[in-house]
């Protein structure tokens, strides 16, 4: 084999080689999020603050977005969605027999058929245009 050719299939070598280690190496893509806004009502008032978590229906993936003053804007994956609704106020400290407990526990204030047991839904479109209302009590 002469030098040109020799060196011409090194090259074509070398080539195939650096598309085989790309393809091995490549990663799954990442799913493009998309922008949501809204409010949400706490008994009628714009809820103060707090979260809406978006759950996918179709594998679980929950995509969070905070709320104040009873507004929230974020991004989260398109299709259908679960949406869950919280907000927190702090749990008095508690105390025991060598004092006050320093940590301060958040509690949830919304009920659970407005979370844990959600039957709020929300389609999230592939575009820049998802508004959401959702209304919640404390009862």
């Amino acid at each position: 084999m002469n030098a040109p050719t020799k060196m011409a299939a090194n090259a074509i070598c070398l080539s195939l080689l650096s598309l085989l280690l790309i393809g091995c190496n490549s990663k799954p893509p990442i799913p493009k999020s998309y922008p949501v806004q809204g409010e949400v009502t706490l008994d009628g008032k714009p809820m103060a603050t707090g979260e809406v978590v978006f759950v996918s229906v179709k594998d679980g993936i929950r995509d969070t977005v905070k709320v104040t003053d009873g507004k929230f804007s974020g991004e989260v994956l398109a299709g259908d969605r679960k949406v869950e609704v919280r907000s927190y106020v702090p749990v008095a400290a508690n105390t025991n027999m060598y004092g006050p407990n320093e940590e301060q526990s958040m509690k949830n204030i919304i009920p659970k058929k407005f979370n844990e047991e959600t039957t709020l839904t929300a389609t999230v479109e592939e575009s820049d245009k998802n508004d959401f209302q959702f209304e919640v009590t404390s009862t």
